[in-house]
């Protein structure tokens, strides 16, 4: 059945320079599907009444790659930031009331469950929005969690802007995340590109919210191997290898 409160945003823009192809990031395959049929399928298990796939690089392509999916697609003409990736989705969603949850299409390892017990925890907290994070002793380079002395979210510093002091939190943003619709669009409109990637950064609501008083929480996972997001071709061998040891156990 599905959840006509909940629609579901899939941030597949980008172009992945990093990974030494021409092709769209979220085109390359993996086991032999592309990153994005990973990230569709795991969508389609939580049963959103809307899909909305942000395409950028290679659009066009992409759209032709999963035209039979049911699925709406909107244009990010400029690679100007995850924020600014999802502003796209604005006009779509003008008339939907409910739970955004944003994704990304290339995190092809997430399970469907930890997401289903996201919303479930958003849905029973009374919180405006809920980050999926890791807690680990790894040293990643992801964005960093802050909370306060009552254990909300107070921010997300991405590792390049991060003081020393902040880049030893051992807790950290997955890109995952379940906003209340209206407020969620309330708070793109707030962010700006005053960074060190000059780029408009999705983490930024989370800062807005917190100034205006709404409550965002965490919910973690332990599972490092569910953020894996497909930044460099070890990324995708590793994501291979924990696809092939999973269908072999």
């Amino acid at each position: 059945m599905q959840q006509q409160d909940l629609a579901v945003i899939i941030l597949a823009a980008g172009k992945g320079t990093r990974m030494q192809s021409s092709r769209a990031k979220v085109l390359l395959p993996l086991a032999g599907h592309p990153l994005l049929h990973y990230v569709l399928d795991i969508s389609s298990k939580l049963n959103p009444v809307r899909t909305i796939v942000v395409v950028g690089h290679q659009a066009n392509q992409v759209q032709e790659a999963f035209a039979d999916r049911e699925v709406e697609f909107v244009e990010q003409y400029q690679q100007l930031g995850t924020g600014h990736a999802a502003q796209q989705a604005k006009e779509k969603l003008k008339s939907f009331k409910g739970l955004v949850l944003v994704l990304c299409g290339d995190m092809p390892l997430i399970r469907p469950d930890t997401l289903l017990q996201m919303i479930a925890g958003h849905r029973e907290s009374g919180a405006k929005c809920t980050v999926l994070t890791l807690k680990s002793d790894g040293c990643h380079d992801f964005g960093r969690i802050i909370r306060d002395e009552k254990g909300l979210v107070l921010k997300i510093v991405e590792f390049k802007d991060a003081s020393d002091v902040e880049k030893k939190v051992d807790e950290f943003n997955s890109g995952v995340y379940c906003f209340d619709s209206e407020l969620f669009f309330k708070a793109l409109e707030h962010i700006d590109s005053n960074n060190a990637q000059q780029e408009y950064y999705l983490t930024d609501t989370i800062e807005y919210l917190v100034r205006k008083r709404y409550p965002v929480q965490g919910t973690q996972t332990q599972d490092a191997n569910e953020i894996l997001g497909i930044n460099s071709p070890d990324d995708l061998n590793r994501a291979e290898q924990i696809l092939v040891d999973h269908r072999q156990s």
